[in-house]
């Protein structure tokens, strides 16, 4: 979730805790003056620390477009020289506040440290944070469905919806999970990605493509029950295609379209896997492309950035499934024969300047 979905709503849940007798055209227009001046409510030094760490993500992630079409080698010192300058900026707001999650998390995984090390460190953020919420975060239950306490949500009047939304805190914890979820699966911890990403889509508020690491973890652990359990709970739950604040259909998703057709494949169901795989390469704009022409992706930083393209999604989703991939013989040579797949790549890279 981006800075600017969530940190608005702080700001305003803040404002209104101190100004309770707002009229409703009062309020009206505090959602919309926050949302445009942010910075004009941030009268905290908590809240300050959370705008920096806004302006320094998103400074990050506008410097990294474009640079595809660079050589490896200036690619690789511009993406070096923004993350050190990223990382050193962030580790000075970790500093000032270490409430600051967001801020923990991305100078985590911008450390030049081995996979597991940073695995462990946010293994070790994470319970931190976790510990901080259970004591000082009024209703907040690790244990409850959606992680507020029903009691404290009739209490305020408010969803589990708003209460996450507007806890920068939890969001930063998510993200957390979420990134710790991304590196198992990337790893080759299979039954423990799709624990941490059970425990993501549990939260309300959250919109989240960390549904698709607990369906390929399923597809690769030839989960069959599993895989589609997973996917009934998800469906409409996900942050559709054309529209990131909106939900979509499990039967769009591409992380489901891909992982049903590895499941089906490393099962030995082979007319089922074909047929899933045109499914994906249908329903999923560049989908085929990126599965048979495997292409870099930035990584994220902490989590998935919203797309602004449809393909982007499918690109995402193959990219997260390429260890599975790799390590599920043949299916890469397979999925190229499969009558229409090379076409359908052929067209999109003609159509898209790949």
């Amino acid at each position: 979730m981006e800075p600017a979905a969530y940190l608005p709503a702080y700001l305003e849940r803040q404002y209104l805790a101190s100004h309770p007798d707002l009229t409703s055209a009062a309020r009206e227009l505090l959602h919309a003056e926050v949302t445009k001046h942010p910075e004009r409510y941030a009268t905290s030094e908590h809240a300050r620390v959370l705008l920096a760490y806004a302006d320094v993500h998103n400074r990050m992630m506008r410097d990294l477009t474009g640079l595809d079409d660079l050589s490896d080698e200036e690619f690789e010192r511009r993406q070096a020289k923004i993350f050190g300058e990223a990382q050193t900026t962030l580790a000075k707001l970790c500093e000032v506040d270490r409430l600051c999650v967001d801020a923990q998390c991305s100078k985590i995984m911008l450390a030049d440290v081995p996979l597991d090390y940073c695995l462990r460190d946010l293994l070790a953020l994470e319970e931190r944070v976790r510990s901080y919420l259970c004591g000082a975060v009024e209703g907040f239950d690790p244990d409850a469905p959606h992680y507020w306490n029903e009691r404290s949500l009739a209490k305020t009047g408010e969803t589990a919806v708003e209460r996450t939304v507007a806890e920068p805190e939890v969001i930063g914890w998510l993200h957390t999970l979420e990134a710790i979820s991304q590196l198992c699966l990337a790893s080759a911890r299979y039954r423990a990605a799709a624990r941490y990403a059970r425990q993501v889509v549990r939260a309300e508020g959250y919109l989240t493509h960390a549904g698709g690491v607990l369906l390929l973890a399923c597809a690769r652990l030839e989960d069959e029950e599993g895989f589609f359990a997973a996917a009934h709970d998800l469906d409409g739950r996900l942050p559709s295609a054309d529209n990131a604040s909106a939900v979509g259909t499990i039967e769009n998703s591409p992380w489901y379209l891909l992982g049903r057709a590895v499941l089906l494949y490393k099962l030995g169901r082979e007319k089922s896997a074909q047929r899933a795989l045109r499914d994906f390469s249908k329903r999923c704009e560049g989908g085929a492309f990126f599965l048979l022409n495997p292409i870099y992706l930035s990584p994220y930083l902490p989590v998935r950035p919203p797309v602004r393209h449809a393909w982007e999604l499918s690109h995402q989703a193959t990219w997260e499934a390429d260890g599975i991939i790799s390590d599920t013989p043949d299916f890469a040579t397979w999925a190229a024969d499969v009558p229409g797949i090379s076409d359908a790549s052929e067209e999109f890279a003609r159509a898209n300047g790949f």
